[in-house]
């Protein structure tokens, strides 16, 4: 019988020279699903050590410039710290963004710095340029995020008029809503079970073994499975979750606990942006962000800018009817 560790290699060998997925895995392991299971996440292993590998050679190279193996560590020993409180660096973030995040987390825990923490992440990933990148160049093209580009735009609205309330309830079933559509489930059949949901990070390899950037992959890919399992999607009855930043808070409201802030709002957004980023890296394309020109954004970022700087205009109704809640 053929070693997993045989087949692994295989696996990676057919989706590098142009196999689909679904082709490799029907290549090697027939329909057997818990080969598949086996198999995927030795290739995915495979495939990131092998990274590792690459990328100490290639630090040998002074032409090269990259984030090294140990900056890389550094960042996944941030957001192992920063997920205890369902945040992450931002996928775009400058390793300036990681050292102010960085000197923010080692203070940890501590309220006030808290607060200075998700205000810092919150100025990166909330700018009306940042927004509209994300918009063009992520949730208008790729397509489990496509149908719900307006929902999301309307979240944003909302944040900018600090109806945190709105902006919270309107963007937390995105989350579920795109991990469905990234598991092909529209609606017809039998749905994905909640405990399937819940492992759809920890269970990446099975979609894709051989992703695109695969350190910076398993990086984000760990992120999000910490939020999403321990804050997000925490069952109840385990406790709760920080911050009450919970779906189960929201869709059932529970208790009276405050849930739909600002800052809230800020760690779904930042979901949500990581999750485009792991399907970038699944899918292996050419990063549409990259590929936009002033004139592609320059609509919605007047627009979002104008909602920001009406802010300053007070009382908004917002203002007056919902105060704000941090």
């Amino acid at each position: 019988m053929t070693k997993t560790i045989d087949k692994a290699k295989k696996v990676l060998e057919l989706i590098s020279s142009g196999f689909t997925v679904q082709d490799a895995r029907k290549s090697v392991c027939s329909d057997n699903y818990q080969e598949w299971c086996r198999v995927s996440a030795k290739a995915y292993r495979i495939h990131h050590q092998n990274s590792r590998k690459q990328r100490q050679i290639d630090e040998k190279k002074s032409s090269i410039s990259f984030t090294s193996n140990a900056e890389i560590e550094r960042i996944l020993t941030l957001n192992v710290k920063l997920a205890d409180f369902a945040l992450t660096l931002p996928p775009f973030a400058t390793m300036h963004d990681f050292r102010l995040v960085n000197n923010l987390a080692i203070q940890m825990p501590n309220l006030d710095i808290e607060h200075t923490l998700i205000s810092t992440i919150g100025d990166m990933i909330m700018s009306a340029n940042y927004r509209s990148l994300q918009k063009k160049g992520r949730f208008e093209h790729f397509g489990p995020f496509k149908e719900f580009s307006r929902i999301i735009d309307a979240a944003t609205i909302c944040y900018y008029r600090e109806n945190y309330i709105s902006a919270f309830l309107t963007l937390v079933p995105v989350v579920e809503g795109v991990m469905l559509r990234w598991l092909n489930y529209e609606g017809i059949g039998t749905k994905p079970e909640f405990e399937e949901l819940r492992g759809f990070f920890q269970n990446s390899h099975k979609r894709q073994p051989y992703p695109g950037n695969p350190l910076f992959y398993d990086v984000y890919i760990k992120s999000c499975n910490k939020i999403l399992t321990d804050h997000l999607y925490k069952p109840t009855e385990r406790g709760a979750s920080y911050s009450n930043f919970s779906r189960h808070l929201a869709a059932h409201l529970l208790n009276n606990s405050q849930f739909a802030t600002k800052e809230n709002c800020i760690r779904l957004f930042l979901l949500i942006d990581l999750m485009t980023q792991i399907y970038h890296y699944e899918t292996r394309c050419v990063d549409p962000r990259f590929g936009l020109e002033n004139s592609d954004i320059v609509d919605d970022y007047n627009t979002f800018h104008s909602l920001i700087t009406n802010q300053s205009i007070a009382p908004t109704p917002e203002q007056k009817f919902l105060g704000h809640a941090t």
